[in-house]
C-alpha cells in the first residue's frame, strides 16, 4: 500500500508538467503537421481524379486552399514552375494565409519564382509573422539583418522563442552577446510593440472565395488573361499571356497593367519587374509603392 500511495503522489506531481509538454510539443508543430496534412490531401485528391486544371479553376475562383495547393504542387516535382508557384502563392496570401504568406517571403528573398527584392520579402514575413507564423518570424528577422533593422530582427527573434520555435533560440544565443546594454533595452520594448500588434487567433482563417470576381478571357489584340476582372477586363491581379508567348503576373487596373507586376520572356527569363502605369512600365523601383504596401 505504502508503495502505491507514493506511486499515486508521484503521479500526480509528474501529470501536469506531462500535459504542459505535450502541448507545448503540439503547438510547436501544429504548422508543420498542417503543411503535411495539406500536402497529403492534395496526392489523395489528384489520385481522386482532382486534376491540376480542377484546382486552377477552384483557385480562380477565389478558394484559398487550392491555391496554396497549387503553389506547393508546382515548387516541387516533375511539373515545378517556381514562376507559377509564385503566382499562385501571391493569390492566397493576398487573403492572408500564412504559409502562402511565408513562401512569398522566402521568393523574395531567395529570388526563386521572382527577382530578389528584400522590401518585398519584408511585407510578406510580416503579414505571416503578425499571424503566428513563428518560420515567417525567422525570416522577417533574416530579412531585417539586410535592411539594417538590428534591434527589430532581434525582437522578432524573441517572439519567435515565446512561441517555441527552435530556431530562434540558437540565433539569439549567437546574437543578444554582441548587443550593448542600450540595445538590449531597445529589443525589449520593440517586443512588447509588437507583441501587441500579433493575432489573438492561433487558426488560420481560410476564406472559401475572394469579393473578386475571377475569370479567362480573350482579349481584343488576341491575348489571353486569366485572374480578377471588373465590367468584364483585367482588374486586380492576374496573368496576360500574349500571342508571341510573353507572360505578365501583376496588377491590372482598367484592362490595363498597373501597379506592381513582372514581365517574362517565352523563354520565362525576368525581363522587367517594377511599376507599371497604364500599360507601360516606369522607371524601376526597389521599394514597394504605398499600394503595395497596403495590398
Amino acid at each position: 500500500m505504502g508503495i502505491w500511495k507514493g506511486l499515486q503522489v508521484n503521479l500526480a506531481c509528474i501529470a501536469p508538467r506531462v500535459v504542459k509538454k505535450v502541448a507545448k510539443v503540439i503547438m510547436l508543430y501544429l504548422p508543420r503537421i498542417s503543411f503535411l496534412i495539406i500536402i497529403m490531401v492534395s496526392l489523395a485528391r489528384y489520385a481522386w481524379g482532382i486534376t491540376t486544371e480542377d484546382l486552377k479553376l477552384k483557385a480562380l475562383e477565389g478558394h484559398a486552399l487550392s491555391q496554396v495547393k497549387l503553389g506547393f504542387h508546382f515548387s516541387r516535382g516533375h511539373q515545378k514552375d517556381e514562376k507559377e508557384a509564385v503566382y499562385w502563392m501571391t493569390m492566397a496570401a493576398r487573403q492572408e494565409i500564412p504559409m502562402a504568406c511565408r513562401y512569398l517571403g522566402f521568393a523574395y528573398l531567395e529570388g526563386k519564382g521572382t527577382a530578389g527584392n528584400a522590401f518585398l520579402a519584408e511585407k510578406w514575413f510580416s503579414k505571416g509573422a503578425h499571424k503566428r507564423d513563428t518560420l515567417s518570424m525567422i525570416g522577417l528577422a533574416d530579412t531585417l539583418v539586410i535592411l539594417k533593422k538590428p534591434i527589430e530582427s532581434v525582437a522578432w527573434l524573441k517572439l519567435a522563442e515565446e512561441l517555441s520555435e527552435p530556431q530562434a533560440k540558437w540565433r539569439l544565443e549567437k546574437v543578444l552577446p554582441t548587443l550593448k546594454e542600450e540595445e538590449k533595452k531597445q529589443v525589449i520594448g520593440t517586443v512588447d510593440r509588437l507583441r501587441s500588434t500579433l493575432s489573438t487567433s492561433l487558426n488560420t482563417p481560410i476564406p472559401d472565395k475572394s469579393p473578386k470576381k475571377k475569370k479567362r478571357l480573350t482579349l481584343a489584340n488576341g491575348d489571353s488573361y486569366h485572374g480578377e476582372i471588373r465590367n468584364n477586363e483585367p482588374h486586380g491581379f492576374g496573368e496576360r499571356l500574349s500571342k508571341s508567348g510573353k507572360i505578365y503576373q501583376g496588377s491590372f487596373k482598367n484592362g490595363l497593367e498597373d501597379g506592381f507586376g513582372t514581365l517574362f520572356s517565352k523563354d520565362g527569363v525576368i525581363t522587367y519587374q517594377g511599376l507599371w502605369r497604364k500599360g507601360s512600365p516606369v522607371d524601376k523601383i526597389d521599394e514597394p509603392t504605398e499600394e503595395q504596401k497596403n495590398d
